[in-house]
């Protein structure tokens, strides 16, 4: 698997981070949107961007994760959100989008024989969070971003550069 160190995915393509450290900073400069006004957007495009950095970070989708049942979750993130994720991709590509968690690490799994990465609930349901946001065939540019530690590199969060 790919891994991003440095600060592309933060003015290109879809990233989920759960790195609290890493999401501070994003919510400077008004650029934090909740997960309702992202879908409206697919009513009613703004003509600008949130905000007045390259980030758009999307608060919310944690919560209804964990709220509908696994089924519901992944039909969500593949009808609703994915299509207004390829628009803003074709609107503002040179933005980033982010959708922050509040999890740690240890609540999303990789499987490294198929890319695919996964949701664990609190009630350890699985749901499919690559493959239904961003579309499966993302899982071959799925990129692990990573901070340098002391004992080496932790994840932080995963990035796609772009939907096609």
């Amino acid at each position: 698997m790919r891994e991003e160190s440095g600060t592309r995915w933060q003015r290109r393509g879809s990233s989920i981070v759960f790195d609290p450290e890493t999401l501070s900073p994003l919510l400077i400069g008004q650029s934090l949107i909740s997960l309702r006004a992202f879908l409206g957007w697919r009513e009613d495009w703004p003509d600008d961007p949130p905000g007045d950095g390259k980030t758009v970070l999307v608060g919310g989708l944690e919560p209804c994760l964990e709220l509908y049942s696994p089924e519901e979750a992944e039909s969500l993130l593949r009808y609703r959100i994915r299509p207004v994720v390829e628009e803003f991709q074709t609107r503002w590509d040179q933005r980033g989008l982010v959708f922050g968690f509040g999890k740690p690490a240890r609540a999303f799994q990789l499987d490294p024989t198929s890319d695919e990465m996964t949701y664990i609930r609190q009630d350890l349901k699985v749901v499919r969070l690559a493959y239904s946001l961003w579309n499966g065939g993302a899982a071959m540019d799925l990129t692990q971003i990573i901070r340098s530690t002391a004992k080496g590199s932790e994840v932080i969060g995963y990035y796609v550069p772009r939907l096609s």
